[in-house]
């Protein structure tokens, strides 16, 4: 029992010597939190005060952002005002210099001395002779119109009779030479052959076609059905249908197998067409043309009509091919030229 007592009494102030050192550590540990929090403050307190005055800052950075829109849009603005300026400055421009044009034509009319009224008519008269010469020559070269173009040559020679000037006697000799050309030339009524054309195409309506006799089917005897076999039936068929469609009729008094009544309508189409390409020729003075379109003409008509109509007409085609329309036109420009070079 002592051994024990004695070391517990050893022991004892082994346990008073540890009291000191928990006391010294939790002494160090507490400055190492102050140290710590310090630390902490410091590095926390720039950010905050940054961040304080962000937030003070915010509501003029917002009116900063606004004031920078408002820039945008008036710069936007003035670079439109721009443009509509130069815009403005080119019309202006443009009103300065039809203005300056303005002005000029003025002043050469303020220049000018009034015409008197014997001058007034001269140039009336000048207008009116210029316009027949020239329906003239429309009339020789276009139309192969000879009367005509003398006709206006006439009249042209007649207002410069009228007008009394010794100074246009060269265009009336100009004139009288040009008027005996024409009436060399021959004389062929162009426009009354189309006109004429024009009444026979008018006509064909009433023309009569050849019509051929009533149409008759052809059909072969049936077969018993018993003695063919299904393709024999079916073959036959067919072939008894193509014969009953085609049926050929000739007619001793035409060159021709006849058309059917519902196909006349290209008898009369045919025919207008070749009388119009006649018309067309003879008014561009297309002989060879005119004569082939007549020939055509007659042929139809005498292998596909019959009756007194179209003897008529047969007889008006025939009259026509012995008519010349492409006669050599002579020049009878001289005249005009020569009026558009003089000045009264």
């Amino acid at each position: 029992m002592e051994p024990n007592s004695k070391s517990e009494q050893v022991e004892k102030p082994a346990k008073k010597s540890d009291k000191p050192s928990v006391k010294t550590t939790k002494k160090a540990f507490s400055w190492q939190y102050v140290v710590l929090m310090i630390v902490a403050i410091v590095i926390v307190l720039p950010g905050a005060a940054a961040l304080w005055l962000v937030l003070q800052q915010q509501p003029q950075l917002t009116t900063i952002e606004s004031r920078l829109g408002e820039l945008a849009e008036l710069e936007t603005n003035i670079s439109q005002l721009s443009n509509r300026q130069r815009e403005l400055n080119s019309q202006l421009s443009a009103i300065k210099q039809t203005q300056l044009e303005q002005g000029d034509v003025l002043t050469k009319l303020q220049n000018q001395s009034p015409l008197s009224t014997e001058e007034i008519e001269l140039e009336w008269a000048l207008a009116e002779i210029q316009y027949l010469l020239n329906l003239a020559n429309q009339r020789a070269l276009l139309a192969n119109d000879i009367q005509g173009a003398v006709l206006a040559l006439s009249l042209a020679d007649q207002q410069i009779s009228e007008v009394g000037d010794y100074r246009m006697q060269p265009l009336r000799e100009l004139i009288a030479e040009e008027e005996l050309a024409l009436q060399a030339a021959g004389e062929t009524d162009v426009a009354g052959i189309a006109a004429d054309m024009l009444g026979l195409i008018g006509s064909i309506d009433k023309l009569r076609v050849v019509t051929g006799p009533k149409q008759s089917f052809y059909n072969e005897p049936e077969a018993a059905e018993t003695a063919q076999s299904a393709w024999r039936k079916m073959i036959s068929d067919i072939w008894t249908q193509i014969r009953s469609l085609v049926v050929i009729r000739q007619q001793e008094d035409a060159p021709a197998a006849v058309l059917m009544p519902e196909q006349r309508y290209f008898l009369y189409q045919n025919l207008r067409l070749q009388l119009e390409s006649a018309r067309f020729a003879a008014l561009s003075g297309n002989q060879r043309m005119f004569e082939q379109s007549l020939q055509s003409a007659s042929n139809w008509l005498e292998q596909y009509f019959v009756g007194d109509h179209r003897d008529a007409m047969l007889e008006s085609l025939q009259a026509m091919q012995n008519q010349a329309i492409s006669i050599e036109t002579p020049d009878i420009s001289g005249s005009l030229r020569w009026l558009k070079g003089f000045e009264p």
